[in-house]
């Protein structure tokens, strides 16, 4: 079952920020493990008081997907549940409310960019992140596929 949150804390709020981190050390091994962790804490506040959609089944936060406006900040699935469509669930909920999508994404995250692709995000530009060194690809999401309505 997907819920809209804003404002978590306790055990929830432990097991998001689990997923958050987990799920970066895995997707990201081309950055330094310390970089994740150095950003832990900061995430988990930011994580307590974020717009979220929790995926949840049997008493257990199976993803996340967390959203600034319009922005995707993240969508994460714990490792053992991945490739079952909680991703997707997610995506398809947090694009029931909007009209439009962005996010971005590591260029060297290719299972999550051709994720993003198959759910109708396109590419805008690529840019560095000054942060982590590394190419990431801004993707953006339309509910009419891109296609300008002429007015």
């Amino acid at each position: 079952m997907i819920e809209h949150l804003q404002g978590i804390k306790g055990e929830k709020l432990n097991q998001i920020a689990q997923i958050w981190l987990d799920a970066n050390l895995d997707a990201h091994s081309f950055i330094d493990p310390t970089y994740w962790a150095n950003y832990y804490d900061g995430v988990k506040k930011e994580l307590a008081k974020a717009e979220l959609f929790v995926f949840e089944e049997d008493g257990q936060i199976r993803g996340f997907l967390g959203t600034d406006g319009n922005y995707i900040a993240g969508l994460f699935v714990a490792k053992k549940y991945r490739g079952q469509g909680i991703g997707s669930q997610l995506l398809a909920a947090a694009k029931q409310s909007r009209s439009e999508l962005t996010l971005s994404v590591y260029e060297k995250n290719s299972r999550a960019y051709h994720f993003y692709i198959k759910e109708g995000f396109q590419e805008e530009n690529h840019e560095l992140d000054k942060v982590t060194d590394e190419f990431a690809v801004n993707m953006k999401w339309t509910r009419d596929g891109g296609v300008e309505d002429g007015g």
